[in-house]
């Protein structure tokens, strides 16, 4: 297969069913060359969203020997169509969305929603994972770390229906209580924000060495900017070591997810493959290795590189991981990832206001290594410690990579801390961008 410089992609790594955390929908700036545009021709009319659905999957999706036959036309709705094609006992992410919601979400960042990520403790309490500045959780101050103790006056553990409290257009009071223990309230509406990718950038001085330390939250077009700002500031604090956070990160755009490869991996990926996308039988003339033919100047050169993962990180994070296995000696600290090797393309119908995105293709890395779909295992187990903001050093799992840059005795055993759990996610785009 052909090594092929990025350029004009048309291929995403989308989330799925991935607890991807509790955001929802992430996305990227996606240009439109890289949405494949429903084909208009006179001889094949679509007659509806449901038949061109099932004629996509009839022809690009990966499992293509498991689509069933079955008329289209028996189903009620897109979605419930969509999951009578999905091969179930593997694919948790292909999904279908609003086109105009979907573009909204890649090219811009932009999503609806009070911007924040949540999950329950061990004795049931609403903590914040994170929160996206512009949005009214980040406008109002609110901070990983934070304990949401009532909706509306009620008690968080008394409320019938938690999820439900955030499903409302009306103003909703809430009352938290802070990283030092100070009680806060506030009252918002939920509202269409622009996402910040970057959630936190930071330069940890440690006994041996300038540790950098990005916390990366999903793929979308406007994360390029902000990664180069990122980057930028780590070459010129001329870090030593560096830390990617890729905690939440459900996936996104593969032109970013290339671009970040391209940062991390420095000059020991120069003219090397990256990654191959396999396709069904049907295409396999597009079958393609990507390799990183042009240096940035912004790329770190190390020897070794850190991660930390949850199973919240999918799909396009997976893929900037498994690509540095052939060229560095990668550590990962947290959870083992979600486990998605394999993409999306997305096809665009604005007659029917559609963007489907079943699963079209496998990625392997430089080795042919990338079937990992029970997750990409860690080095260090940790639990994501959500009592601590971003860039503490106390916080668990960057405590743990700070150790062992150290070298502190680190012992590679499960964590006997029990680890908070997400709020569920609709399948789509609202697990790209973890938040409510």
């Amino acid at each position: 297969m052909k090594i092929n410089k990025i350029e004009k992609l048309i291929r995403l790594f989308l989330l799925g069913v991935l607890f991807f955390g509790i955001s929802c929908s992430k996305d990227e700036v996606i240009p439109e060359d890289e949405i494949i545009e429903e084909e208009k021709e006179e001889e094949e009319v679509v007659e509806n969203s449901l038949t061109y659905i099932y004629d996509v999957f009839n022809d690009h999706y990966f499992w293509l020997d498991e689509v069933p036959e079955l008329d289209p036309n028996t189903y009620s709705s897109n979605e419930e169509l969509l999951d009578a094609l999905r091969y179930d006992e593997v694919d948790r992410w292909s999904f279908v969305a609003d086109l105009d919601a979907y573009l909204a979400l890649y090219e811009e960042a932009e999503t609806k929603g009070y911007g924040v990520g949540m999950a329950l403790d061990a004795d049931n309490k609403l903590m914040v994972r994170f929160t996206y500045k512009n949005s009214p959780m980040g406008l109002a101050g609110v901070d990983r770390g934070w304990e949401i103790h009532k909706i509306n006056d009620a008690t968080v553990t008394a409320l019938p229906d938690i999820l439900g409290a955030f499903d409302t257009d009306s103003p909703v009071k809430f009352t938290f209580v802070d990283l030092i223990g100070d009680t806060v309230s506030s009252t918002m509406t939920r509202t269409d924000y622009n996402m910040n990718t970057v959630l936190h950038t930071s330069v940890i001085e440690t006994e041996s060495a300038k540790v950098g330390y990005l916390v990366f939250e999903s793929f979308l077009d406007p994360s390029e900017a902000e990664l180069i700002e990122a980057f930028t500031y780590f070459k010129e604090q001329n870090i030593d070591e560096l830390i990617v956070d890729l905690r939440y990160n459900g996936g996104g755009s593969f032109q970013i997810a290339y671009q970040l490869a391209t940062l991390v991996g420095g000059n020991d990926i120069l003219n090397e493959p990256l990654a191959s996308f396999i396709y069904n039988q049907n295409h396999t003339d597009e079958n393609v290795t990507y390799g990183v033919m042009e240096a940035d100047a912004r790329s770190v050169n190390l020897d070794r590189l850190f991660f930390i993962t949850t199973e919240s990180s999918a799909s396009a994070s997976e893929f900037v991981i498994n690509s540095m296995f052939p060229y560095k000696e990668v550590v990962l600290v947290g959870e083992k990832t979600h486990g998605k090797p394999v993409g999306m393309q997305v096809f665009a119908s604005e007659d029917y206001n559609l963007a489907l995105a079943p699963v079209t293709f496998q990625i392997v890395n430089a080795y042919g290594n990338g079937h990992f779909f029970n997750g990409i295992p860690v080095d260090y187990p940790e639990v994501d410690d959500i009592y601590h903001a971003w860039g503490d050093p106390q916080e668990a799992c960057l405590r743990k990579a700070l150790d062992i840059i150290d070298g502190n005795d680190v012992v590679a055993m499960k964590s006997v801390r029990l680890k908070p759990q997400g709020l569920p996610l609709k399948r789509g785009l609202q697990e790209i961008t973890g938040a409510y």
